[in-house]
């Protein structure tokens, strides 16, 4: 225990680094503009007091500096060449600068150290600048004081893209995005524009990279980043989701930040199992997740033969605008509102940062009834009684109720959600005769059900009547044995 303590403060005092690193940097270049004025001036003599204070001033923030950055070093995620170079060369400017002190003083008296001095303290200058450098692209990337180079210019020296430019990275062009690989196509692009800055075998914090499966299969330093089939669980996702003023959000908010669509995907290729192989119409998404998969389209089908997963005729309708009082108070809650799709006023409401999310809150929704295509109330105070007004959102094409209160007397009220496909039942008090009121949802393709009191009897009697759904639930290998 006392162990694990010191390194949460050696961790906490190594954050003071940026701060404490600056401190010789501007004393010892105070120094040196100094005697570089007495140099040109020797009426300036006065200032050699000063000088020397300024010395013996950056030295020891120097070596504080040091103490302080081997710290920080200690969390990872830095090139190892790199950050062994930068530093010895840290160590190297506090022993320079503490020699040119005592130099500085003892010149006074010798004034034939004088000379020797001045050149200690180019030395000082040069070593200073190389560190500071160093530092500069372990923390901002390699190209930091060549990105945004104007041309012609960066031409001249080689340089064809600028840091942040979009043409740095290009999408695939996706003319069918039923046979476009999910990870392939659709999450390596958004790592690659988001993530890898930092994620990558530039640069590794945390000691986590994502520029391959089996490095983003392994996590980072605290472990498995991505659990698949558990979003809620997956470290990756919940960073996501974080606020934009949380200090361990990811990306950083000064970092160009994932859009609804982006992040919508990324839940559901996790939830879906994280596969690396499968394309859209394998993975089958839900209508819902189809309609946001179709903004990272481009050219439309093209002359692609291949079938089309059909959209949920909700995605045909059309429309108004949404309340947006309504939108602001679920946010003010701390319950996310986003579009599903561009160029319409359809919805995903998520209570993933609004646990205490309960039934009261639950009537808000209803004034949105027209636009709520996809709910996640998923660990959240939510009971039977919440689903009377669940059941008047009448558009709902998914919704996620796991490990929620909700059990069999709720159901009935979802009996007019004829558009709804997909529904989380996971660790909920669900049983059989709950799983009997579903049977007359239309639309409903997938229903997960684990950790729950449906047993295996009930599941085959529901397929009895609607053999095309999907059930995942403690009885699946049914379903598997029947081929579906």
């Amino acid at each position: 225990m006392l162990l694990a303590s010191l390194n949460e403060w050696f961790s906490y005092f190594g954050h003071f680094h940026p701060v404490v690193v600056h401190l010789p940097i501007g004393m010892l270049v105070v120094a040196f503009i100094m005697e570089l004025l007495v140099w040109r001036n020797p009426a300036l003599s006065v200032l050699h007091p000063a000088i020397a204070v300024c010395l013996l001033a950056g030295c020891i923030s120097a070596v504080l500096s040091c103490v302080v950055g081997w710290f920080l070093s200690q969390e990872g995620g830095y090139a190892a060449s790199t950050l062994a170079f930068h530093q010895w060369l840290g160590i190297g400017v506090a022993l320079l600068s503490g020699l040119c002190w005592w130099m500085k003083r003892r010149s006074v008296l010798r004034p034939a150290l004088v000379r020797w001095f001045r050149k200690a303290l180019c030395g000082l200058l040069v070593v200073l600048t190389i560190a500071g450098h160093l530092g500069g692209n372990m923390t901002h990337g390699e190209d930091y004081l060549t990105a945004g180079l104007p041309q012609p210019v960066a031409g001249w020296l080689g340089i064809d893209l600028q840091k942040g430019d979009t043409a740095a990275i290009i999408r695939k062009p996706i003319d069918n995005i039923d046979q476009a690989v999910v990870y392939t196509d659709l999450v390596t692009p958004v790592f690659q524009e988001k993530c890898y800055s930092c994620h990558s075998a530039q640069k590794v914090k945390g000691g986590l990279r994502m520029d391959g499966v089996e490095l983003l299969m392994k996590g980072g330093k605290h472990g498995a980043i991505i659990l698949p089939g558990n979003t809620d669980g997956s470290e990756l996702i919940r960073r996501l989701l974080l606020p934009k003023d949380n200090d361990k959000r990811m990306p950083p908010k000064d970092q160009p930040q994932l859009s609804e669509q982006e992040l919508a995907m990324l839940r559901w290729w996790v939830q879906s199992g994280a596969d690396t192989k499968k394309t859209v119409s394998e993975a089958k998404p839900d209508s819902a997740m189809l309609a946001a998969l179709r903004s990272f389209q481009e050219g439309g089908q093209g002359n692609d033969t291949g079938t089309v997963t059909a959209l949920s005729p909700v995605f045909a309708l059309s429309v108004g605008a949404p309340d947006q009082a309504a939108i602001k108070a679920l946010q003010q809650l701390g319950v996310l509102v986003a579009p599903v799709a561009r160029n319409q006023h359809l919805l995903e409401v998520s209570c993933i940062n609004a646990p205490g999310f309960g039934d009261e809150q639950v009537a808000l929704l209803t004034r949105l009834a027209d636009h709520i295509v996809w709910l996640k109330l998923d660990h959240t105070q939510v009971t039977d009684a919440a689903l009377a007004s669940v059941g008047q959102l009448k558009h709902l094409v998914r919704l996620d109720l796991s490990g929620t209160r909700v059990g069999p007397a709720g159901m009935p009220a979802l009996k007019n959600l004829s558009y709804l496909e997909y529904l989380n039942l996971t660790a909920t008090k669900i049983d059989d005769a709950g799983l009997r009121a579903l049977v007359s949802l239309p639309a409903l393709q997938h229903i997960y059900c684990w950790q729950s009191s449906v047993s295996a009897k009930g599941i085959v009697s529901f397929l009895q009547q609607k053999p095309a759904t999907r059930i995942v639930g403690a009885a699946d290998q049914l379903q598997q044995g029947r081929g579906m």
